[in-house]
């Protein structure tokens, strides 16, 4: 299976997409480790175009492990990056609150 699964990059221009690649890849390599499994990646990308030049994007991440499945739903930014950045964020919060990865409350016996 596809580590990593873009979806709706027919929308953005090679610079674009690079970033996205480069991102994805540096996120998905933080998220695995958290997770200490093999996990598979769906990313959906929506540019909305107003009357002007600049695009909204919004970003949807689905991290799919073999027991469950963590998704986040809350990004959207003016810029790419920041978004992309965002999303990625909000799962990995996800995913330490879900599975109390974070070692926050380590008690010693």
């Amino acid at each position: 299976m596809q580590q990593i699964q873009i979806i709706g990059v027919r929308d953005l221009d090679e610079m674009e997409i690079e970033s996205i690649n480069r991102i994805a890849n540096r996120h998905y390599q933080k998220i695995q480790r958290e997770l200490k499994n093999d996990i598979s990646i769906k990313l959906h990308i929506k540019s909305h175009k107003k009357e002007g030049k600049q695009k909204k994007y919004s970003m949807h991440v689905k991290v799919i492990t073999p027991t469950r499945t963590f998704a986040s739903t809350k990004a959207f930014d003016w810029k790419l990056e920041n978004a992309l950045h965002k999303s990625f964020t909000d799962v990995m919060k996800i995913i330490q609150h879900s599975l109390h990865t974070d070692n926050q409350h380590k008690k010693t016996y």
